[in-house]
């Protein structure tokens, strides 16, 4: 089976900035965009408080207790990944993981020993361990060099180097990422086509040997305890089911969409990193191009969102969007979805008794971000949501008092990229929060309506089951 990303914990750490060594900028590219992958539904969905990520760490303890917490608590897979540079110590020959101030002759207090990372390895409850150094003279840790340092013979244990024990790694210039985590990440996306459902690390380690070898590029190192390499690690999204039916070309077409939105994830994330850290410095720039940094800014969030958008649709359009209910009060559900988004003082919530029902609170969550959201956008106060239950469902309605929905386009309001207030065009919504909510809610055996009401507004009412809906994936449905 694929680790459990519940039981699971990752520990990210990347070092790309120092004081006495060559800074390394796509260090953080990598460790951006391996949280990125590690927390999708289309790898591990691993929530995002499994994934430590540690940036440019000014000491060695932040390493070594961000990996002892993980070692604690995971209890399916743990995994360590290092970027950065590597050293050796000159009086012992162990390798040690450089930081901010780390120095090649004195990496003893400046720098974190690999024996730091092993101990709390040996003690974890992890079913599977996976240590990954993307940096100079990794393969070191794969103990040839190290006699009893012990890692390599434990018991679940897999060790991944980018380079040879005395063999630098390396960090071409003018590219997003290291070369071993490039090829690295380009797997996790495009998966190899001949291999199975799902990839071990065994087919990962000789396919990015292969690709780097061919590039003439330093060749990965790898050391398997007790076959954990020939276990299913990651899904293989090159894997197509033979189904035995023809693509129609909508399919096609949204197969290419799906395509392009996960291409454009790995430039995005480096261009939000780069304006983030400008508009961090924006009081020091001209105002004239203090201005055009926000701007910028502003304009990649949004394209962002877009992007998280069409790849949210795609899993609904490909059946792999998951349900996860669980037993919850509806009510107290919603007055902590309001106070978290601190909305409690701007709507009327009419929630009068408890509601049991089995929801996925995550996606119900959702969909009233989009519902609420909208109505105090677009709409008037009073803003309402009411609850009531049924024999066999509950209904949450969120109304406003503005002018509703303009009948001319109220019967396509959930078809993508239709807004429904078009005196605002270029609102900074993409008109696929609807169609993201509607998706949601049919996952979830329910149902949203629109209509406009009588007095004026819009009134948009969610019908969902009160008990377990019985489809664990959703099915593609070609209408939508």
């Amino acid at each position: 089976m694929l680790p459990d990303p519940h039981r699971s914990r990752v520990v990210l750490v990347g070092a790309s900035r120092f004081t006495h060594l060559a800074e390394l900028p796509a260090v953080i590219t990598n460790i951006a965009v391996l949280q990125e992958l590690l927390t999708s539904e289309e790898v591990w969905k691993l929530p995002t408080g499994h994934c430590t990520v540690v940036r440019d760490p000014q000491g060695p303890r932040a390493v070594s207790q961000a990996v002892k917490q993980a070692a604690r608590e995971a209890t399916d897979t743990l995994l360590f990944y290092y970027s950065g540079h590597g050293l050796i110590d000159p009086g012992t020959g162990e390798l040690y993981l450089a930081l901010h101030d780390s120095q090649v002759q004195e990496v003893y207090d400046s720098a974190v020993p690999y024996e730091w990372i092993r101990r709390p390895f040996q003690t974890s409850r992890a079913a599977r361990r996976v240590v990954v150094l993307d940096c100079c003279y990794s393969g070191r840790m794969l103990g040839a060099m190290s006699e009893g340092l012990g890692l390599a013979e434990i018991d679940g244990t897999y060790l991944l180097a980018a380079a040879a024990e005395n063999a630098l790694a390396l960090a071409p210039p003018g590219e997003r990422h290291t070369a071993f985590t490039g090829e690295f990440v380009d797997l996790l996306r495009r998966g190899v086509p001949e291999a199975g459902e799902s990839l071990t690390l065994n087919e990962i380690y000789e396919r990015m040997r292969s690709s780097l070898r061919a590039a003439e590029r330093p060749e990965p190192q790898c050391r398997d305890r007790n076959s954990l390499g020939m276990t299913p690690f990651v899904p293989n999204p090159a894997c197509e089911p033979r189904t035995g039916v023809t693509k129609t070309p909508e399919a096609v077409m949204r197969r290419l969409v799906s395509d392009v939105s996960h291409e454009l994830r790995t430039p995005l994330t480096t261009i939000t990193m780069a304006t983030e850290l400008l508009e961090e410095k924006s009081d020091q720039l001209d105002p004239l191009l203090r201005g055009a940094v926000e701007m910028a800014t502003a304009e990649t969030r949004r394209l962002g969102d877009l992007v998280d958008a069409l790849l949210e649709l795609s899993r609904y359009d490909a059946g792999v969007a998951e349900l996860l209910t669980e037993e919850v009060d509806v009510t107290k559900e919603v007055v902590s979805f309001l106070d978290a988004r601190e909305w409690t003082d701007l709507v009327v919530l009419d929630a009068p008794n408890p509601i049991r029902a089995q929801v996925d609170t995550k996606r119900l969550n959702a969909v009233l971000a989009e519902l609420i959201g909208n109505a105090l956008r677009h709409g008037d106060r009073p803003i309402t949501v009411s609850l009531a239950s049924r024999p066999t469902e509950f209904v949450i309605e969120v109304s406003d008092s503005g002018n509703g929905i303009p009948e001319s386009t109220l019967p396509y309001i959930f078809d993508r990229f239709v807004k429904g207030d078009s005196r605002r065009p270029r609102s900074e919504g993409s008109g696929l929060g609807l169609s993201i909510a509607r998706e949601a809610a049919h996952l979830m055996g329910g149902d949203i309506r629109a209509a406009n009401r009588v007095g004026g507004g819009a009134r948009f009412t969610l019908r969902l089951p009160l008990q377990r809906h019985d489809r664990q994936t959703q099915s593609p449905s070609p209408g939508s």
